[in-house]
């Protein structure tokens, strides 16, 4: 298995959620890495995430959302891979007199990224790798008109949006690597002229790559930060809202490369937060992935 180095957040996957705030924290892209870029993956994805909200400091509501993704990844030549996904979402927000659920179709999503740094030594390992991606989130899925009061209950946006990535790697002596990544989503305006704010995030993680039988170990930890711009109608920014702020965050996965299979497990804990202007509170996100390696070069699969 020497052609697979570092997979760290082994999920090869876009990871997209609806809005910026309430339900759409962390709505930026994020892929996985592969060194070998030789993988074709197709997989589930769980993603379960949990927030507070407040008004005038007093808590009002719990909302928690639970997305399942279908999600797929493809190569083309050395260089070229394809990423996508199709969400289903499950929202709720509970407060003290009712409990509110919306649940349906989010919006399907697919990222291009190319290898512009792709350094492997004498024995065909690879120490350093820098992808970049172009994508776009389709709005396909179900969603709200504004002014409704639950918009970010549901799973879609109504707008087409723009991603971008840049994403590297590199190899620390045998067992570990260092990955930094950044995204930025360029959201744009639904049928009635709302639009949620562009978002970017920065993230990076130590990972740890261990050799178990005839299987990978692999676990990672870091730290991910997030921003997002308010939102606007009509191209009047909505400051009366404030859906607003950032929120820093440590996160950590552990994941399990098979033969044909990987599994992971994935949290995030946030450790400070100013999001609507301490009106959201992110509590926690967690995850569960299982994907099938459909296909791989006979000579990975003879050194797996």
């Amino acid at each position: 298995m020497k052609y697979i180095f570092l997979c760290g957040m082994l999920l090869s996957y876009v990871q997209l959620s609806a809005c910026d705030l309430c339900g759409g924290v962390g709505s930026n892209a994020s892929i996985g890495i592969f060194a070998a870029n030789q993988f074709h993956l197709v997989g589930w994805r769980s993603q379960l995430r949990s927030f507070d909200s407040y008004l005038y400091g007093i808590k009002h509501s719990s909302e928690l959302y639970w997305q399942n993704d279908l999600t797929f990844r493809t190569q083309f030549g050395r260089k070229v891979q394809v990423y996508g996904a199709i969400p289903f979402q499950v929202a709720q927000q509970k407060t003290d007199f009712n409990a509110t659920v919306t649940q349906g179709m989010g919006d399907p999503n697919v990222l291009f990224t190319y290898a512009l740094i792709d350094r492997k030594d004498s024995l065909h390992v690879t120490q350093d790798f820098l992808n970049i991606g172009l994508g776009v989130k389709m709005p396909l899925g179900k969603s709200g008109n504004y002014p409704v009061d639950l918009k970010n209950l549901y799973p879609g946006t109504g707008s087409w949006d723009g991603l971008f990535l840049a994403n590297y790697t590199h190899r620390i002596g045998t067992r570990f690597s260092f990955q930094a990544e950044a995204s930025h989503t360029l959201k744009g305006a639904d049928q009635t002229s709302f639009r949620y704010g562009n978002s970017t995030q920065v993230s990076s993680v130590f990972i740890y790559n261990q050799k178990v039988n005839s299987s990978r170990f692999i676990s990672s930890l870091g730290l991910q930060q997030d921003w997002f711009a308010a939102s606007s109608y009509q191209g009047v920014q909505l400051t009366e809202k404030a859906n607003n702020g950032y929120v820093g965050s440590a996160k950590a996965s552990i994941n399990l490369l098979t033969y044909n299979w990987l599994f992971s497990i994935q949290a995030q804990k946030s450790l400070f937060q100013e999001l609507s202007q301490g009106a959201v509170q992110q509590k926690f996100v967690l995850g569960l992935s299982l994907h099938y390696l459909i296909k791989k070069k006979q000579h990975e699969k003879n050194n797996h």
